[in-house]
């Protein structure tokens, strides 16, 4: 039987030298898997680990960005309602009207009698920040429904301060009780509208 070409060669080289060729092959294959695939996907893996790891952190702090943007929310939320309270407590420009209605009805609750009611012109602050309001109260009643009007124009939203206070000519009334006259002013206060200037339009040539 015939021997295939080479496989004498093969046979005649020594079991030590064919191992140590046979090692060196696969040595080779080895190295060739380590270059061609395992390198190239060790790579690949720390680049998934490193997006990994940057999409966490993108995550966290969109979380962190969340949360404080609900933060936010709440406390614009807060201030807009402290901003209707103070808005109500010192109302933008010096329009008196709304508060001559409110005592108006204050003074009939109270059992009083409007007999004059002026406001003078409204000052700006020191500071700034308000105007000054002051209005001349003269009233006719008694003495305890004059502090029972007070009391409510106390506890009105509006900031409204009594001052100068004066009571004369006490005389018995139609219904029998102690009637004088009470003149007083009522300071109230408003915020300071800002004016907003527009710039000064550019002359137009003349042709």
């Amino acid at each position: 039987m015939a021997s295939l070409p080479g496989l004498d060669k093969i046979q005649k080289i020594s079991p030590k030298t064919r191992l140590i060729a046979f090692g060196a092959i696969i040595v080779l294959i080895i190295v060739g898997y380590i270059i061609q695939f395992q390198i190239p996907m060790n790579t690949k893996i720390r680049e998934l680990n490193s997006s990994l790891t940057d999409s966490h952190a993108k995550i966290e702090a969109n979380d962190s960005k969340i949360k404080k943007l609900d933060e936010l929310k709440a406390e614009v939320k807060t201030l807009q309602g402290r901003l209707v309270v103070l808005t109500e407590q010192l109302p933008p420009g010096s329009e008196v009207s709304g508060l001559l209605r409110q005592i108006q009805n204050l003074v009939n609750k109270s059992g009083l009698v409007f007999k004059l009611w002026k406001p003078d012109k409204p000052r700006t602050h020191s500071s700034g920040l308000y105007e000054e309001i002051p209005v001349s109260l003269v009233l006719i009643g008694g003495y305890h429904n004059t502090a029972s009007l007070f009391d409510r124009i106390g506890k009105l939203t509006r900031i409204v301060n009594i001052m100068n206070i004066k009571m004369g000519g006490a005389k018995i009334g139609k219904s029998g009780n102690v009637e004088m006259d009470i003149s007083c002013t009522a300071m109230t206060f408003s915020a300071v509208e800002k004016k907003i200037e527009t710039p000064p339009q550019a002359a137009k040539k003349v042709q």
